[in-house]
């Protein structure tokens, strides 16, 4: 299942960026493409890696490891990563001034203190009134008194000296996995048919022996990070769940690959020595079902057991798409994210991205208790016709919401 949170968003003020891990989950959710004002050619289109930044005057010391980036399309769109999150919106240009909207959507996954300060204080500046020119490789923004706050070198693809390894691409069963465990190595053959699918749009789904499971993948050479993993909840028993959690472990762990076309072997970035060996598979991703494929409108939403009154004149919706990807409104903000299925009543739920407008309570309050549930979303059922759809949470059971079908 895709795991790219593509939405359009619409025009809706990001106040402030909270900021998310430095390994991507995905894509960052797309604003809806404008008019374009780009003047063909223009030297600001293109990828942008951040050289420096000044805030108020004084120079700010780049976070360590850390990389800003701006992707400036001559189509009037901009998107990027702020060192934290995905980020995408629009921008504009009229001779030597830009102006980034202040509707930009992206992920919301919380890092260190340093790097969320670094994102939001590198957004706030984006956002402002600027303007720009490029010298050679570089984009400089200034204020409007003329001073540069934002510096980028051009990113360029580097030239590879040496023909690339082979992607992971396609479908493998796992034949063996090894562990480290006290200092030794053990090797446990898999019980039951544990798939890995990493598909071209740098995502890896598949089944764990008995949960589905989803995530993120990027490679660069041998490089291999795997991250945003979601699974089902199910039990089947002490001994697959075991083996469950250490394959999902080491996957998540993921730091190199080897694909000698007849096998593939991923290595574990934590603990030298654990690996994962494939052989080719015939695995292939497992359809939707029907049945929760659409547009849903919220009607009912209990908490620990009590059901909560719903905000007069406030929609909440969600939409499950047959690829896999969940989006919505939660009564104030737009939200995207991707969900994985397993069997005819497990689900998992992505880490959502939304926007970030405040909204007055009761529907503040009203779309945070939603969004609480639905990212813990442990199980589905569909009755009647049109349909309802019930959704119950992982934490406790008793908390639920209850959809009707709109399209």
């Amino acid at each position: 299942m895709k795991t790219s949170l593509l939405l359009a968003f619409g025009v809706i003020v990001l106040a402030i960026v909270a900021c998310g891990c430095t390994a991507p989950v995905g894509p960052a959710p797309v604003a809806t493409t404008p008019v374009s004002t780009i003047p063909p050619g223009s030297p600001i289109v293109g990828p942008w890696v951040l050289e420096s930044m000044v805030n108020g005057g004084t120079p700010v010391a780049l976070v360590p490891r850390t990389m800003i980036t701006a992707v400036f399309g001559q189509n009037g769109m901009l998107s990027g990563n702020d060192g934290c999150n995905q980020y995408s919106g629009s921008y504009t240009v009229t001779g030597s001034q830009v102006q980034v909207s202040p509707a930009l959507a992206s992920t919301m996954m919380a890092c260190e203190p340093a790097v969320m300060d670094q994102a939001q204080t590198y957004t706030r500046i984006l956002l402002g009134p600027g303007i720009w020119q490029v010298s050679g490789d570089r984009l400089t923004i200034q204020d409007t008194s003329g001073r540069n706050i934002l510096v980028y070198v051009k990113q360029v693809p580097a030239t590879p000296t040496m023909a690339p390894p082979a992607s992971p691409v396609g479908s493998w069963d796992l034949t063996s996995m090894t562990g480290v465990s006290g200092g030794s190595s053990f090797v446990q053959n898999p019980t039951g048919t544990i798939t890995a699918i990493f598909g071209t749009d740098g995502t890896v789904q598949g089944s764990g022996g008995c949960n589905a499971y989803s995530a993120g993948y990027t490679t660069s050479g041998a490089s291999m990070t795997v991250s945003g993993m979601i699974n089902t909840l199910m039990s089947c028993g002490n001994v697959l769940d075991t083996q469950e959690r250490a394959y999902m472990t080491i996957l998540g762990n993921a730091a190199r690959f080897e694909n000698t076309g007849t096998q593939l072997t991923i290595f574990d970035a934590k603990t030298p020595g654990s690996k994962l060996v494939y052989k080719p598979g015939t695995a292939k991703p497992l359809p939707i079902p029907v049945a929760i494929v659409g547009t849903w409108s919220l009607t009912g939403m209990s908490k620990s057991g009590a059901s909560m009154t719903l905000a007069s004149g406030i929609k909440t919706t969600a939409t499950f798409a047959a690829d896999g990807m969940l989006s919505g409104n939660g009564g104030c903000n737009q939200y995207s994210g991707s969900y994985v299925l397993t069997g005819t009543s497990a689900i998992a739920v992505s880490p959502l991205a939304t926007t970030r407008m405040m909204c007055p309570d009761p529907a503040m309050t009203q779309e945070t208790n939603y969004l609480g549930i639905l990212q813990n979303a442990a199980t589905w059922v569909v009755s009647g016709t049109p349909g309802q759809l019930t959704i119950t949470d992982s934490t406790s059971g008793q908390n639920t919401l209850v959809y009707s079908k709109t399209a």
